[in-house]
């Protein structure tokens, strides 16, 4: 899938956090970079560097997710874009159910999100999550 825009990026990359927290990972791939600098690094684990990488883990994290139990909440307290790059610094708020469970968790992740323009249009390059919110 192409992203025309920075914008459709941006949106698409939250239409795949609704994705993954229902064990969906394909939305969430579709964005990613396939250049060797791309970088995951998510709560979870340590870094991934290169889609040969990152793939399994993406797969790997929505597979612990049993489903959304609400919204995508998105507060975004910065962005810059350029022609070429666009970041996108922002709290990311959902509640989610571990496969297993039926318990609901609220997740607060603190996001850096970085996308670049490609000859195919815009794709991810740098995800970092952390659960520091405050």
């Amino acid at each position: 899938m192409t992203y025309p825009s920075f914008e459709a990026a941006l949106a698409a990359s939250h239409t795949a956090l609704i994705a993954m927290a229902n064990a969906d990972p394909q939305p969430s791939l579709a964005l990613w970079s396939h250049s060797d600098d791309a970088v995951l690094a998510n709560p979870l684990g340590a870094p991934k560097r290169g889609i040969a990488a990152i793939t399994p883990e993406v797969r790997r994290v929505a597979a612990m997710f049993g489903g959304a139990a609400g919204p995508l909440e998105f507060e975004e307290v910065s962005r810059i874009v350029s022609p070429d790059l666009g970041v996108v610094i922002g709290i990311e708020r959902m509640a989610v159910r571990r496969v297993g469970s039926d318990d609901v968790i609220q997740n607060a992740l603190r996001v850096t999100t970085v996308f670049q323009r490609e000859d195919d249009g815009w794709r991810l390059v740098l995800r970092h999550a952390d659960r520091v919110t405050a």
